[in-house]
């Protein structure tokens, strides 16, 4: 990783195999948009959000999934999950003509900005927003994903080179 979170610019996640693209995250208008490139071309933002803490939340998820296959742990599910959490809900995109989703919404009404492509990162980040970006991480880091991530793991998964 080259840059710092919360200054303004690029933090550049740089590849360590060809598997991966070179992948950034620009800070830019007070608002956090993650990029991948593909075939050396960035398209549009993965994900976007005006909050650095909802923002380390999505990379945790976006790079603890690699984590978790690279050190050949039980495959988590997590970005794959279609409902939120009891209470929460998404808040989509106006016009329903490209899918995705401005933010959630907690049960108490408190707005969690995060506009995806679609529905699955945010989806995840529903379930896990009210625990600090750290704890989550150290949960991926953990072979059994606990505790907060237990209830994700696909127990079914197997790896290709299994």
């Amino acid at each position: 990783m080259h840059g710092q979170l919360g200054e303004p610019g690029l933090v550049r996640f740089s590849p360590s195999t060809v598997t991966f693209g070179t992948e950034e995250l620009e800070y830019r208008g007070g608002v956090y948009s993650f990029y991948q490139y593909e075939r050396a071309s960035r398209g549009g933002a993965s994900f976007e959000s005006s909050s650095l803490h909802v923002m380390a939340h999505c990379l945790i998820l976006h790079f603890g999934k690699r984590f978790r296959i690279w050190s050949h742990y039980s495959f988590l599910t997590l970005d794959e999950c279609s409902m939120p959490r009891v209470g929460w809900s998404l808040v989509p995109v106006g016009d329903g003509r490209r899918p995705g989703y401005l933010g959630i919404r907690s049960e108490s009404g408190v707005f969690y900005s995060c506009r995806t492509m679609d529905d699955d990162l945010l989806s995840s980040l529903s379930y896990v927003v009210e625990y600090s970006p750290l704890d989550v991480l150290e949960c991926y880091l953990r072979p059994d994903a606990g505790p907060l991530l237990t209830q994700w793991i696909d127990r079914e998964w197997k790896s290709e080179e299994e």
